[in-house]
């Protein structure tokens, strides 16, 4: 009842606005509460059109590789095309993002893996820190973001500097334990500043708060 009224009142706002500026005004857009900014072929996904989230990536491509151990295909299908580093929504839109870019330098730029992943352009630390930056300015007051990382070129410590907000708490996973899951949530005055905000702790490489 209450979800009525109040968009029964939005509707007559818009209404009203409507007709002092007399030119009809839309209604603010509306989006998943998920946001997976660049979402690649959605391996880890269990359902890659889960109609709870959107889903970006900078490229829209199939292909089929052959490989040792047999033929390797990659449906990178976003809903959108989008650059993570800038995102073209509001400020404190998604309740949840999913970060998990390329972690291979743009001198990398044949195989499997870049193929199906992509590779960082350019800056690469420069592109972070920005993809850091808009996921945080997406993310409504209290959410909260997934990072994954695979250290397999680049130490997760060094990825973990390129942001101010703390992370809340991290896991290794894979055979050789290079891939971390970081989780993250957007509070306000959430930045680490170095050790102070962690109560005398830093982001170390297992993605979780050490003792400085």
């Amino acid at each position: 009842m209450e979800n009525a009224q109040n968009e029964n009142s939005a509707a007559g706002g818009l209404s009203d606005l409507t007709d002092v500026l007399g030119v009809a005004v839309s209604p603010a857009p509306t989006f998943p509460p998920v946001l997976d900014v660049c979402c690649g072929p959605k391996g880890m996904w269990f359902n890659k059109h889960d109609p709870r989230a959107l889903y970006i990536d900078r490229r829209r491509e199939y292909w089929k590789m052959e490989h040792p151990s047999g033929t390797r295909t990659a449906n990178i299908d976003p809903d959108e095309i989008g650059d993570f580093t800038a995102l073209r929504f509001q400020d404190n839109t998604f309740q949840l993002v999913v970060m998990d870019p390329p972690h291979i330098p743009q001198e990398t730029t044949t195989g499997m893996v870049v193929r199906q992943y992509g590779n960082l352009s350019g800056d690469w630390r420069e592109m972070l820190r920005a993809g850091f930056k808009e996921c945080f300015r997406v993310l409504k007051p209290n959410g909260v973001l997934i990072f994954k990382w695979n250290e397999c070129r680049i130490p997760v410590k060094e990825i973990l500097s390129l942001t101010d907000v703390a992370p809340l708490f991290g896991h290794k996973s894979g055979k050789f334990m290079q891939t971390h899951w970081v989780t993250f949530m957007k509070t306000p005055n959430a930045k680490s500043e170095g050790a102070d905000a962690a109560g005398g702790q830093s982001h170390t490489s297992d993605g979780l708060a050490g003792k400085t």
